[in-house]
Parts: C-alpha cells; sequence; structure tokens
C-alpha cells in the first residue's frame, strides 16, 4: 500500500517542478519591437483550439538548427498588439459561448515562418531535385544538356547517361508534351534567355515562359484532379459575385493612403505583369470563349459568373452572367496530365519581359537589330520616342485617333499609367543602347542589345528591392526574409540552385492581387503650367490616345506621384467593381468576383490552410480571425458557413495592415517567400557573385546608384520630381540636382 503512494507523491512532487519550471520559462522573451517576438518557450496552446502543431513538434521551430539545413530559431510575429489586461480565457472551448465580445480574447502571437525552410522555398525530394551545391565554381562544370542534368564527375556522367537511356524508351508517350524537348544550355552565356530557359543550368524548364505554375500548398480540385473547389464544409461555397457584393462593397467610404502615391499600385501591376501573365482556354481557332453566349456549353465555361435576376446594378440591366473562361490546361513539367495545371505566359523572373517579349518570335517587331536598339515611333509632337503602333491590337485595346501601342506584353495599353511606364522603360533601354554604342564601337547590334536588357533588368530588379518591396512589406518583413540589397561594395553570395525561382499559385491568383485594392478611382493628369485634371478609370480602359497628346507622357508621370492610392482593405474602386473595360453601360466586368473565381479555378486552398502554413494563429471560428476587425468577421460569418471556406483572396486582403506594412500577416508572408524565391532562385539575379551570369562588382555599384525618380528624369522633359515617386506630399526637385547616372565605362571588357 505504501509503495505506490509513496511513488505516486514522487511523481506527483517531480510533475509540480516540471510545470512550475515550464510556466516561470513560458514568459522568456526577447522583446526586438512592437512586432517581433524570440520566444524560448511559446505558450503551449492545443491544436483543437487552432494554433496547430507546436513548435516542439516540428522540425525546424523551436531549436537552432545548423544554418545548412535551413533553419533557424524561432521567429514570433505579433502583427498588433492585443489588450494585455484582457481576460486570459479560452474563447474556443466547449463551454465558452461566442457572444461576440471579441474584446475578451487572450491576446494572440502570430508565427511568420523562418523564411530559409526548406518546406516552404526548396523543392521536395518527390520532385526529384537534382541539387549539386557542393560543385565547385559553374565555369568548371562539365553540363549535359539532356534535361540539364549537371555533371562534373565520372560517377554522375555514368548516372545520367544511364537516366537518358531509359528515358528515351519513354519519348514516344511524351512526343506530344511541350516539357518532353531537350534543351542545350551555354552555361557560358552571360545574358538571360529570351524565354527564361537555362536560368537554373540543373532544371532549365525552371522559371522558363509558358511552364506550369507551382505551389506552396497541393491543389484542392473537388475530384483531386481537375474539378474546382465549389463546395465547403457543410455545403456549396457562396458565389463570388455573392461575396463580392456583401464582403467586398462600398458601403462606407473608402480609406486614402495619405503616405503613398497612385505610382505604388501602378508600379506594382507593372511589376505583376513582368512576373506572371494568366492563359485562359481558347476556342479551336484560338479565339476567345464567349461563355455567357456560344460557348456556354464548353467544359472550360463551367465557371461563368453567375448574376442574380435582383443584383444591384447588373440586374437593371438584365446581364445575367459575366464571361468567365477557366485556365488553359497544362500537364506538370514531368509530363504527368493526370493533375490539371496552369501555365503562365511570361518568363517567372524580375527581367522586364514585358518591356521585350517572352520568346523569339516578338523580336522582328520590338528590335531595329542596329545599334541595339528597340523599335520606336516618333511623338506626333516632337516629345520623344513613343512604343511603336500595332496592326493587330491586343486584350481589347480600342482604336479611336491613334493606333494601339506594342510591347513585349499584350496587356500594354490596358490604361494610360502603364503605357507610360513601358515607355519610360523602352526610353531608358535605348539611351544606353546608345551610350553603350559611343564607348564601345566594337559591339555589334546583339551585344549591344543584350548589354543595355541586362542593365535595364538589374535596375527593375534594383528599384523593386529597395524603393517597392519596403513599403508594401515594412522594415521587420524585409529583414525577416532578408529581402534587402546589400550595401555597395558586397556581392550576394545566396544563390541556391535548389530553390525553385517559379512563381507560386497562392501569390498569383490571390496574394499580390492585393494591389486591386490599392487603385483610386481616379487617374490624375498634370501638365508642366495648366490645370490639374482627373479622369475615371473606367473612361480610358483600353484607350492610348492620351500618350499622343502634347506633354501626354510627363502628364501622367506627374499624375501618378500626385494622387494618392487606396488603402489595401475589403473595399474596391467602384471603377473595377463593376465597370472593368467597360465599353458600355452594364457591360463591364467585376474583376473581384474574377479574383475569386480564378482562385477556385486554380484550386488553391482556401486562406486558413495559407494561415498554417505561414504558422500563423489558425481558428475554426469566425471569431478568431484575430487579424480581422470585428465587422469584418461579421461579414465574413454572414458570407461563409465556416471559418474554413473563406477564399484566400477575400480572407487576406481584409486583414488589418501590420505596423509600418500596407499588408496584413498572411499577404507579408506569401510575399515575402515569393520574393525570397525570385532573389535566391534566380541565377542572374542583379547582385549575385556568379560566374558568366552576374555582374561585376563595380558594375553591381553602378547599378545601386539608381532610384525610379533618375530613370524618370534621364528619359522624360519633366523638370522637376519627388525624389521618392510612391511616398506623396515630398517637395519636388530640380532633375539636376538628383542625376547620378550609371558610369558605363565599367563595362569595359577586362584586358587579358
Amino acid at each position: 500500500m505504501y509503495q505506490p503512494r509513496g511513488l505516486g507523491g514522487m511523481t506527483w512532487l517531480l510533475f509540480l517542478l516540471v510545470a512550475s519550471y515550464a510556466y516561470a520559462n513560458s514568459n522568456i522573451k526577447v522583446v526586438l519591437n512592437s512586432n517581433i517576438e524570440l520566444s524560448l518557450n511559446p505558450e503551449g496552446i492545443s491544436q483543437k483550439q487552432g494554433y496547430g502543431p507546436q513548435p516542439s513538434e516540428r522540425q525546424g521551430y523551436g531549436q537552432r538548427s545548423p544554418r545548412k539545413q535551413g533553419y533557424g530559431p524561432v521567429v514570433e510575429f505579433n502583427p498588433r498588439r492585443y489588450n494585455e489586461t484582457t481576460t486570459r480565457r479560452n474563447p474556443y472551448s466547449a463551454d465558452t459561448e461566442d457572444t461576440g465580445n471579441y474584446n475578451s480574447h487572450i491576446r494572440r502571437r502570430s508565427r511568420l515562418p523562418d523564411p530559409n525552410q526548406e518546406m516552404l522555398l526548396k523543392i521536395p525530394a518527390t520532385s526529384n531535385c537534382r541539387c549539386y551545391n557542393d560543385d565547385p565554381v559553374q565555369g568548371r562544370i562539365r553540363y549535359k544538356t539532356h534535361l540539364g542534368w549537371l555533371q562534373n564527375s565520372r560517377r554522375r556522367r555514368r548516372g545520367a547517361e544511364e537516366e537518358e537511356e531509359e528515358e528515351d524508351e519513354d519519348d514516344d508517350d511524351d512526343e506530344d508534351c511541350d516539357f518532353a524537348k531537350r534543351l542545350t544550355c551555354d552555361y557560358t552565356s552571360k545574358f538571360r534567355t529570351i524565354d527564361g530557359s537555362c536560368n537554373n543550368l540543373a532544371h532549365p524548364y525552371w522559371g522558363m515562359a509558358e511552364t506550369p505554375l507551382i505551389r506552396f500548398l497541393c491543389s484542392v480540385y473537388e475530384d483531386g484532379m481537375s474539378a474546382p473547389r465549389s463546395r465547403g464544409k457543410f455545403g456549396p461555397l457562396p458565389e463570388p459575385r455573392e461575396i463580392r457584393l456583401k464582403v467586398h462593397d462600398r458601403s462606407r467610404p473608402r480609406h486614402e493612403l495619405k503616405k503613398f502615391t497612385h505610382y505604388l499600385m501602378f508600379f506594382g501591376q507593372m511589376l505583376s505583369h513582368d512576373l506572371q501573365e494568366n492563359v485562359k482556354s481558347e476556342t479551336p481557332d484560338g479565339e476567345d470563349l464567349d461563355c455567357c453566349g456560344i460557348h456556354r456549353s464548353d467544359l472550360n465555361c463551367i465557371m461563368r459568373l453567375r448574376i442574380r435576376g435582383d443584383d444591384p446594378f447588373y440586374g437593371p440591366f438584365g446581364v445575367r452572367c459575366l464571361n468567365f473562361a477557366r485556365s488553359e490546361a497544362s500537364p506538370d513539367l514531368n509530363c504527368n496530365s493526370k493533375v490539371r495545371q496552369t501555365i503562365t505566359e511570361y518568363t517567372m523572373y524580375i527581367d522586364g519581359s514585358s518591356f521585350y517579349g517572352s520568346n523569339e518570335e516578338d523580336y522582328p517587331d520590338l528590335r531595329t537589330f542596329t545599334g541595339g536598339l528597340l523599335t520606336t515611333q516618333d511623338h506626333p509632337h516632337g516629345e520623344g520616342e513613343l512604343m511603336p503602333p500595332t496592326d493587330e491590337p491586343e486584350d481589347g485595346c480600342r482604336e479611336t485617333t491613334f493606333k494601339c501601342f506594342h510591347s513585349g506584353d499584350g496587356r500594354v495599353n490596358q490604361q494610360a499609367p502603364l503605357i507610360a511606364q513601358h515607355t519610360l522603360w523602352l526610353r531608358e533601354h535605348n539611351r544606353l543602347a546608345r551610350k553603350l554604342a559611343e564607348l564601345y564601337p566594337g559591339w555589334d547590334d546583339e551585344r549591344l542589345f543584350q548589354e543595355a536588357r541586362k542593365i535595364v533588368g538589374a535596375m527593375f530588379q534594383h528599384i523593386t528591392y529597395t524603393e517597392y518591396l519596403p513599403l508594401i512589406l515594412g522594415d521587420d518583413i524585409m529583414d525577416l526574409f532578408q529581402l534587402r540589397p546589400l550595401p555597395k561594395g558586397s556581392f550576394f553570395e545566396g544563390y541556391d540552385a535548389c530553390v525553385h525561382p517559379g512563381i507560386r499559385q497562392g501569390f498569383f491568383v490571390a496574394a499580390f492581387r492585393f494591389g486591386h485594392s490599392m487603385i483610386n478611382d481616379f487617374v490624375g493628369f498634370q501638365p508642366a503650367s495648366g490645370d490639374y485634371r482627373r479622369d475615371r478609370l473606367r473612361d480610358i480602359f483600353n484607350i492610348p490616345d492620351h500618350l499622343y497628346q502634347r506633354e501626354g507622357i510627363e502628364q501622367t508621370i506627374r499624375g501618378l506621384y500626385l494622387e494618392r492610392s487606396q488603402s489595401v482593405d475589403r473595399l474596391k474602386s467602384v471603377e473595377v467593381l463593376n465597370h472593368l473595360f467597360e465599353i458600355g453601360p452594364g457591360t463591364g466586368s467585376d474583376l473581384i468576383s474574377i479574383n475569386i473565381n480564378r482562385g477556385r479555378d486554380h484550386a488553391i486552398p482556401p486562406y486558413m490552410s495559407y494561415r498554417k502554413m505561414c504558422n500563423l494563429y489558425t481558428t475554426n471560428k469566425f471569431s478568431g480571425l484575430v487579424d480581422h476587425t470585428q465587422d469584418v468577421r461579421e461579414l465574413l460569418a454572414e458570407t461563409y458557413d465556416h471559418v474554413n471556406d473563406i477564399d484566400l483572396f477575400t480572407g487576406a486582403v481584409s486583414e488589418t495592415p501590420l505596423d509600418g506594412a500596407l499588408v496584413g500577416p498572411t499577404l507579408a508572408c506569401i510575399i515575402g517567400l515569393q520574393f525570397k524565391a525570385l532573389k535566391v532562385g534566380d541565377r542572374f539575379y542583379y547582385e549575385n557573385n556568379e560566374p558568366f551570369a552576374g555582374f561585376r562588382l563595380s558594375q553591381i555599384d553602378q547599378i545601386k546608384k539608381t532610384t525610379l525618380a533618375q530613370v524618370i528624369c534621364r528619359n522624360m522633359n519633366i523638370g522637376k520630381i519627388q525624389k521618392n515617386v510612391f511616398i506623396h506630399g515630398l517637395p519636388e526637385v530640380d532633375c539636376a540636382d538628383i542625376q547620378d547616372d550609371i558610369d558605363l565605362t565599367h563595362w569595359a571588357d577586362p584586358t587579358p
């Protein structure tokens, strides 16, 4: 009798000691600032309460693993300071009523993942990642062209040859698959290929134009293969238009961002176009599908947007359907077509492909093949170069008085600010090509073109990582994901051939569409002397005429930094809610319904799945949406049957922004991870210390002198400008005071 009691007493005493120690240590943390904490022993909350696996249960969390494994210390992320004095109770336990008293909830800390985690950026072993990080510099590697396998030893060469023989036996099975084609890569080339191939020498298809997008999370097709997600936890999902009307309405005034300009939003659009272009299904003749008309029975039209008769906008016009064709289906890179994949038309790198095109077929119309120059036309008022005209307008461009413009991206004519930005970078390319031709008369057209193209792409990358992303993500996220370019005099040594730089589906169809929240109803135009003018966005869709007018380009650029952006939230501009690409009353589309529908078309998991991926707080109740305000929680509860049904776009853009950022924690995580991959997985990233592909250090330092304001001053007759065109209200300065052009003498060929 006594022995069991004694044993039980000792066990109980030991338990009390351990529990006391654990409780004492649960409060140990290092506070970096109001947003970030490094926790040594996070509070233990069970998985059923919505927090997911605890750090001690997940590899890479709660411990310092060797850096070579890609893991670091736990980074606790506190996106908002909740009231420390609130009642510390569990609002999700069985005996807790959902009273709507959200202020009584425990203060919760949301965690963002270590941005180096292999599980989020590296390709899983099941994808047959061939990565040889132990190789010497790539200039010494013997490169076998079949499927891009690297080899510098007899063992690798034998393995590759045996693998090639086995694959040759299956060539007949893959003859209809574009990705079965063997690519030949020149590892000594210092320039990107036009289609993005051969960036990764071991995986030449990675990031290439017209290849499948990749995923953070597995697809959630309803049948596991192709059928779009249409059902939630308890029944059918709400229609996209219904979600738009309930959550993304205009029931209250929108919030202008007092600090940021409209240029910030439009630069984001330009960047998005450089990274991705969805390929929609077409008829066998290559025509667009009319899913509300003659093609409504086509299988790729099953997701057309249904409009109710009592729709507050479309109802009076008798509109019962908005056109929506599914994205074109594709096999994966292994030529497996069992599960539907989707492709992007352009390269998946920050490389200027929207100016230069993404295939050789674009070159005859875009290049002069003389002096490295891009094709132009003269401005009718003698105000510099314009993009060439086209006789085959794309993407709905409407010719009235003047012809539509032609560029590497068919969407170039969508509105005046986009045309102005394309024109800016065309002029910068030609300016560089002419200066290089003066300095190096022995260079031929191809050398001049490629050198200027490489510099422009590097400038575009530099502006993205130094001027654009810090305003979107904030300083803390930029540091957390190590996205900042290095100081002058330093190479970036972080290129990783096993990181796929490709665009992830969650980023493509949801996260990077956050900019749609920032659209202002009006676009401003400011002449050098005269009154400021504002046009409704719907009135300038797909009409290029303004850029042909006197001071057309300069008026547009000035208007971009004089007009403000809207905040990132659930509310959107009416110009894109009902009037997208409108050509007459009731003919416009609904951009937000399209975003939600496209996410389901591409089978991305719902919002809460990405919260879990990012190691943020998850819940099974609407009251547990800790990164939303009470009014948004109530709207989501009225719209969806269950919190796990919430679409990623709707859930993420309606989060309260992080301190110092424009986006909430879920968007910050997805965008941060994507731009991390675009940096470390791009062999041609401008800071890389890569043989052949990289710049010399002196050249990198010259590129780092560049700002967007300088590029504008060099190529526009603008006189005065803000030093940072993304921040509203800064004083204008003379262009001459900020000019610090890059010194192209650093591009001279090294002396043997």
